[in-house]
């Protein structure tokens, strides 16, 4: 007998409390855990709320609040069609309004007593993650208990408590998308199959009881098994694409009957379980089905008839195992024909329906399959994991011992004949759900789960070894081994991370909403509503309104599109309550990419006249900085590469290169200059340059070819070349007194270029004639920095008709205008500048964007924009030609109305250019004409 025991003889009271406390430690325990989980999820809910508003973090969660206002109005129907994004189809939310909005919706309208307030719906939208994220520990205890003890239920919620990776990310407040509901119903539908199939192996049901209608020893094994098809098919509920659940069950189910077959055990039971369980997931779906096609993205025929499949699967693998058992065939004879069976399926699968072929083996390679497209790589959410070390950060040394337990599991089913069937379900959806976050980084808040209940599963079972009881005592090196155990799980999330459990629990909605929304709300105050433009009036488009299922939504007169990527189309939809071309479901690409990589206005008008409808067109473009800026790493995260990938025949190199360079921390910073093309696409004419043209600088960017160790090639700072006489070494960007300077030394060098840094083209960019700047935000992305002049971070564009400029200067020659334009938002001016040609009588013609008066005439009352960015000067028109003989320089005003610009005046504005003249001396009469050049027309312009 230990010391500890005969000490615990002697005090009866404190044996008592040492029984209470091992029967009932788990819960004070877990209490104290979710306790920890919620509170660090919800602790910086107040940086959401910024001037009384709340501010979502993310794109999708702004698409989940509309959804959640839909379904508060009109409960507890979702919306079916919504004609305020994908502009000019509309869209189906196939991903949204499905039972997270619903159980968001509902618990609003109990907070708001039956009629919430928008700050309600807002508040409880901004608070329903933290919840999910703190629920999803639930579940896994079960689990982790079924697997390890109740001391693997603790130490599961303990791994998932502290683990700081994309489910604790994914669940932070504020970041109200469906991902931490798909992670708590796909845990729930796990442990849900985990009790059926073991229920049906306590129980044994066989088929004859079903013909008897045995309902007492059947009982448990239907309840069970039709309980865990519920909870999938809510899943499924939540998350349409969930399929890939479906997919883990079918192969578990696979396996596990063959396992049963080969260890002579009958497969009946765990099929019986199995087909009742995903029949059950097929009529549940089957009643949601919104779209009568076989799509992953939407409510459609793929998930029942998936679900159903495997259901009919398990009742097949049943009846082949009784025939094979009656003929006496060897025992791997039944796993082979089963795997012949389906190679011939797949094989005839391939031949008759190759499309539906495809469309599975695309599917599967791109969740599963380690294979990611072009256009998915612009997706942060769905480019592959990096590496394995980045679950190490995320789970500690949880990960290892994770993969002990699923190595341990996967071998006692291999090598035993009674291993639980619950057990290999575990092994499998853990490989999976591996296999699927190295293809998709999106799937690692799935992990999160997997590696817990196997953590805390080789945990419970190690303590048992110890018969850790109270009956027996307790000796000091069970407590250290408890103690030591438990440390080296969580230990390592503090001390190895990247960030403790706590800082991974900052969070805000991040600048960029914040930077769009000043240039969003004024959108919504300055612009016509959706159905006004050129009328004026109210808005004909309901914004919360419930229109019918259709595959292209008619548009009608003075409704419009915004374009702009598809990161911002929930914002513009929500924010601004306008009509995005784009969104976050990657829908609108198609015309939203090849607009923003157009090499020139017309191409650029004829992608949006090609779209349009006749009474409904692309009024306005929205970009920010991010959209233009080439550099995708930290600080920067530009986007500039992400519409190349949307448009064949285009590729991100065409537009700029990469340097690599020695930071100042001894490092390696990787620095983009850019092409001419670069210059030339609408998204940088727009945002950089206003429209206006861009004149090339005498700037050259300057590198040298260098070799890696293992021989690979890349451009680095030029410290090996021979400077020229006032130029530093190694330096990349080289600042000249003229442009003939810089074009001599990119002709010397041919490891240089003309241009490519910031704002300087390498050659001159013509003018834009029908965008104009009309609104930004107040906020600057980068207030004090050479590469961006005017940086706010959002501005808005608008397309106009522009109006036409008329007149007459010297013959055959160029023609130079400029207007100086101010930003209120910003306080900072710019000059719009174009050139055009006289014609042999001297008379020329251009269309321009700006306006200089008029502006109080055409507002939103009379369905036009409430232009901010608004004229300091009349247009200044000079040109270089000859008068009496004499090369002489000529300029001229004008004034532009509001009315030309947008195609209500059609009159043109008229100019003539006279020569100029200057006064000489104290010289009283008489004129004197000085010869001009072009760079002082260019500079009294």
């Amino acid at each position: 007998m230990s010391q500890s025991r005969g000490y615990l003889d002697d005090n009866p009271e404190l044996e008592s409390a040492l029984e209470w406390a091992e029967r009932w430690y788990h819960v004070p325990v877990l209490l104290v855990l979710l306790g920890f989980m919620l509170w660090n999820r919800v602790r910086s809910w107040q940086n959401f709320i910024v001037d009384g508003e709340v501010l979502f973090s993310g794109n999708d969660a702004w698409y989940h609040y509309r959804s959640t206002q839909y379904v508060v109005q009109n409960w507890p129907s979702t919306m079916p069609f919504d004609p305020w994004t994908n502009f000019p189809y509309g869209t189906s939310n196939g991903q949204f309004g499905t039972l997270f909005d619903q159980i968001i919706a509902t618990v609003a309208l109990i907070i708001g007593l039956g009629s919430p307030s928008d700050q309600t719906v807002a508040m409880t939208v901004l608070f329903a993650p933290a919840v999910f994220g703190t629920l999803v520990a639930i579940p896994t205890y079960l689990i982790g208990r079924r697997l390890g003890g109740r001391l693997g239920g603790v130490t599961a919620v303990t791994v998932m408590a502290f683990s700081t990776g994309w489910l604790l990310q994914r669940s932070l407040v504020g970041f109200s998308d469906h991902h931490v509901a798909e992670a708590l119903f796909q845990v729930l539908g796990v442990l849900g199959v985990m009790v059926a199939v073991s229920v049906a192996a306590r129980d044994k049901p066989i088929y004859e009881q079903f013909l008897e209608r045995d309902i007492d020893a059947l009982r448990d094994t239907i309840s069970w098994s039709m309980l865990a098809g519920v909870a999938i098919a809510l899943y499924l509920w939540v998350w349409p694409p969930g399929v890939l659940l479906l997919g883990i069950l079918g192969v578990f189910f696979l396996l596990r009957l063959c396992l049963e077959y080969v260890h002579d055990s009958s497969p009946e039971h765990t099929a019986i379980a199995g087909a009742i369980t995903m029949i059950t997931t097929a009529v549940v779906s089957a009643s949601r089905i919104t779209v009568l096609e076989i799509t992953a993205t939407s409510q459609s025929l793929l998930q029942p008839g998936l679900a159903l499949a495997v259901g009919l699967g398990c009742v097949f693998m049943a009846w082949l195992a009784r025939f094979m058992e009656q003929r006496e065939y060897g025992r791997y004879v039944y796993p082979a024909t089963v795997f012949g069976i389906l190679a011939i399926g797949a094989v005839l699968m391939a031949v008759l329906t190759p499309t539906l072929w495809e469309f599975f083996t695309r599917n599967v390679m791109r969740v599963i399959g380690f294979s990611i497209s072009e256009t998915a790589s612009t997706v942060g959410e769905a480019a592959p994991l990096r590496d394995a070390g980045v679950l190490f950060n995320a789970h500690g040394f949880a990960v290892i011992v994770a993969a002990i337990g699923g190595l341990f599991l996967l071998g006692k089913q291999l090598l035993s004949d009674d291993a639980p069937a619950e057990e290999l379900l575990v092994v499998v959806w853990a490989l999976f759900i591996l296999l699927a976050t190295f293809t998709q980084q999106r799937f690692a808040y799935y992990i999160a789960a997997p590696i817990a209940v196997l953590s805390g599963m080789v945990v419970g079972r190690f303590i048992l070894w110890f018969d850790f009881s109270a009956d027996d005592g307790i000796e000091y090196y069970q407590v250290i081994t408890i103690l030591a155990v438990l440390l080296v799980i969580v230990v390592p999330l503090f001390a190895f991370g990247t960030t403790s459990p706590v800082e991974a629990g900052e969070t805000g909605p991040g600048p960029s909403i914040q930077g769009w929304d000043e240039s969003l709300q004024w959108m919504e105050g300055n612009t016509p509503a959706e159905g006004a433009y050129g009328s004026g009036g109210d808005a004909t488009l309901d914004y919360y309104g419930t229109y019918e299922q259709q595959e292209d939504f008619d548009y009608q007169e003075g409704q419009y599109g915004v374009l702009s990527w598809w990161d911002y189309g929930h914002w513009i939809t929500t924010r601004a309550e306008r009509v995005p071309n784009a969104n976050p479901f990657q829908q609108g690409t198609d015309t939203a990419a090849p607009f923003l990589v157009a090499q020139n206005e017309t191409r650029a008008n004829d992608v949006l006249d090609s779209t349009d409808e006749d009474d409904a067109k692309t009024r306005y473009v929205a970009v920010d900085w991010r959209m233009v800026e080439t550099n995708g790493n930290d600080p920067y995260r530009g986007k500039f590469f992400a519409p190349s990938a949307f448009v064949d025949g285009v590729q991100a190199s065409d537009f700029y290169s990469r340097m690599y360079v020695q930071s100042r921390g001894g490092g390696v910073q990787q620095v983009t200059f850019q092409q001419q093309a670069y210059y030339e696409t609408m998204v940088t004419r727009l945002y950089r340059f206003h429209g206006s043209a861009a004149e090339p600088q005498p700037i050259v960017i300057d590198w040298e070819n260098k070799e890696t160790r293992q021989g690979g090639q890349y451009r680095g700072a030029p410290t090996n070349e021979e400077e020229p006489e006032g130029q530093r070494q190694g330096q990349i960007v080289r600042q000249f007194q003229s442009m003939e300077e810089a074009r001599q030394y990119v002709e010397r060098d041919t490891t240089s270029q003309l241009g490519g840094y910031g704002g300087a083209p390498p050659e001159r960019v013509p003018a834009m004639e029908h965008y104009r700047l009309v609104g930004s935000s107040e906020t600057e992305a980068f207030p004090d920095t050479s590469q961006y002049r005017h940086s706010a971070w959002t501005k808005i564009f608008e397309r106009v008709p522009g109006a036409t400029v008329e007149g007459t200067g010297p013959a055959n020659t160029t023609v130079r205008t400029a207007v100086e334009m101010r930003n209120p938002a910003t306080n900072k001016t710019f000059v719009y500048r174009q050139r055009t040609q006289t014609d042999q009588n001297g008379n020329f013609e251009m269309t321009v964007p700006y306006s200089t008066t008029g502006y109080d005439d055409w507002g939103t009352d009379e369905g036009y924009t409430n232009v901010s960015v608004r004229a300091e000067t009349q247009y200044q028109f000079t040109a270089i030609g000859t008068n009496d003989g004499n090369r002489t320089g000529f300029t001229g005003t004008t004034e532009v109305t509001e009315g030309q610009v947008i195609g209500e005046d059609d009159s043109a504005a008229t100019v003539e250019l006279e020569p100029i003249t200057i006064q000489q001396g104290d010289e009283t009469s008489g004129e004197s004409r000085t010869p001009m050049t072009e760079d002082a027309a260019e500079a009294g312009a």
